[in-house]
């Protein structure tokens, strides 16, 4: 029984040190591939830069484990769900003035539903650790024609590794989609709001919550966009049938 278990193929999973201007930034557990575009979408994702201009170099050891990343204007305030929380009972969200500074305004992306599915049947094709053995999250963005899929066995970290992509490779992620197999839930919103991604769907449903602050932050928010019963549960002028 366990020379069988050895040998089935399973998702790798190990801890990654972030190090900013010298010092110990945080320590993920993530799927050691692509290490440089998590790191610059985890900077961006959580506040600690406000672009990538922001972000001098970045210096990955997949051997090691660790990136070393110089920055300039960081900030110590990393926006997080502990600056959000429920009242009455957990049925609604309070959410301080510096998150809903982070609330997308009007934008000229316009997604349909072929489009939608369209990118999610290229996200499957593209996730070779989802197709081969599974225990992996993919996510994938896109940007005017362009789609690109990252795997990682966090599903946040999917989110900042296409967001780390697009920004180094000069994207406009305002005018950018992301999808996933992971469901919403806020802190995803948060980061999409962060990186000022207006519209994220996923093959699962969102959160309640992530409903709630997908409308105060102006985000879009597809379910189960993958299938031909996907729901636009905020902001629906993005979305046309």
């Amino acid at each position: 029984m366990l020379d069988m278990i050895n040998a089935i193929e399973l998702s790798e999973e190990f801890p990654v040190t972030i190090n900013l201007n010298g010092e110990k930034l945080v320590t993920l557990m993530c799927t050691p591939t692509d290490l440089r575009e998590l790191a610059i979408g985890h900077l961006i994702n959580t506040g600690v830069v406000n672009s990538f201009s922001d972000i001098m170099t970045v210096a990955a050891c997949e051997d090691l484990r660790q990136i070393y990343v110089m920055a300039e204007n960081v900030t110590d305030r990393r926006h997080t769900l502990g600056d959000i929380y429920g009242t009455g009972c957990g049925s609604a969200l309070d959410v301080p003035e510096e998150i809903s500074q982070l609330a997308i305004g009007e934008c000229d992306v316009l997604l349909n539903f072929r489009r939608i599915k369209t990118a999610f049947e290229r996200m499957y094709q593209d996730a070779e650790k989802y197709k081969r053995h599974g225990g992996i999250h993919a996510s994938a963005i896109l940007y005017k024609k362009d789609i690109v899929t990252m795997e990682d066995v966090a599903r946040h970290n999917t989110h900042d590794k296409v967001v780390g992509y697009a920004a180094y490779r000069g994207w406009d992620l305002s005018k950018s989609t992301i999808i996933t197999t992971g469901r919403i839930s806020t802190d995803m919103v948060l980061k999409a709001a962060r990186a000022g991604v207006p519209i994220i769907c996923s093959r699962s449903n969102p959160t309640s919550l992530a409903v709630d602050l997908g409308f105060k932050l102006g985000i879009t928010l597809v379910g189960r966009a993958a299938s031909g019963n996907a729901t636009v549960f905020t902001h629906k002028d993005r979305i046309m049938m």
